[in-house]
């Protein structure tokens, strides 16, 4: 009777966890991304590795964002929604190829722009800052250039005008002051107009010269911190697999 009851309550312990075990494995849906080799795949600003993955990726129902970048690409993302958690969905990633004739001409309009094309931020602000900052100190030059050739001009004519010695003095030091202040402004016009061309030749050089390409071949796999507890990661034939595939990027 005591074997009889032991076996019992093993046959009950078994069922239990079959029971509890079959929901816990459909708990998430599944998400098979596929698109260009090489290309990363980021699920909610998590990073997840590079195409091709050898993995689906189960995810429990709900809305996410899919980011992917590839040097040479525009950078990809979309949303997708899992309204289930025994939905099965294909995601195809479609990268666009980044335009290197794009990339300069844009600079023409204002320098930067092409870098920002490129998903270069930091490069396209700085290029924006150089030319906007040329400008500005080119008007700011020719505006105070301005005022003082009015200056000039009335003061010379008052030099010329003047009969007694002691004025033609006085208005000839002015005078000069005035014209050597309007050098001074147009000098500060010349450099800020100087800067500004220059920002605009130097972006562009750098997107002709360093526009990014791809480089292929076997690199190290992104850490995925707990992924053996994470429900991202989803290997039909070994599930506590995590190890993946990668290739690695450079430009």
């Amino acid at each position: 009777m005591i074997f009889c009851s032991h076996s019992k309550f093993r046959h009950f312990l078994a069922t239990i966890f079959l029971l509890t075990a079959l929901p816990l494995a459909a708990h998430a849906a599944t998400l098979d991304v596929t698109g260009p080799m090489g290309a990363s795949v980021i699920v909610d600003g998590r990073m997840m590795g590079y195409l091709p993955l050898s993995h689906t990726l189960a995810l429990p129902a709900g809305e996410y964002e899919i980011q992917s970048e590839l040097p040479g690409y525009l950078p990809f993302k979309t949303q997708v929604t899992l309204p289930e958690n025994q939905d099965w969905q294909r995601l195809q990633i479609r990268l666009v190829p980044m335009s290197k004739k794009t990339a300069w001409t844009s600079n023409l309009l204002f320098a930067g722009m092409g870098q920002h094309y490129m998903d270069k931020s930091f490069k396209g602000y700085f290029f924006n800052i150089l030319e906007a900052g040329g400008l500005l100190t080119a008007l700011s030059g020719e505006v105070q250039r301005g005022d003082y050739r009015k200056d000039y001009l009335l003061l010379k004519s008052k030099y010329d005008a003047a009969i007694n010695p002691n004025d033609l003095e006085y208005f000839k030091g002015l005078t000069d002051q005035a014209y050597s202040d309007m050098e001074d402004m147009e000098s500060l016009r010349n450099t800020g107009l100087m800067v500004a061309g220059g920002a605009i030749v130097l972006s562009i050089l750098d997107a002709v010269f360093l526009f990014p390409g791809v480089d292929i071949g076997s690199g190290e796999v992104p850490v995925q911190t707990g992924a053996l507890n994470s429900p991202f990661f989803q290997d039909h034939n070994n599930p506590m697999e995590t190890v993946h595939a990668s290739v690695k990027l450079g430009f």
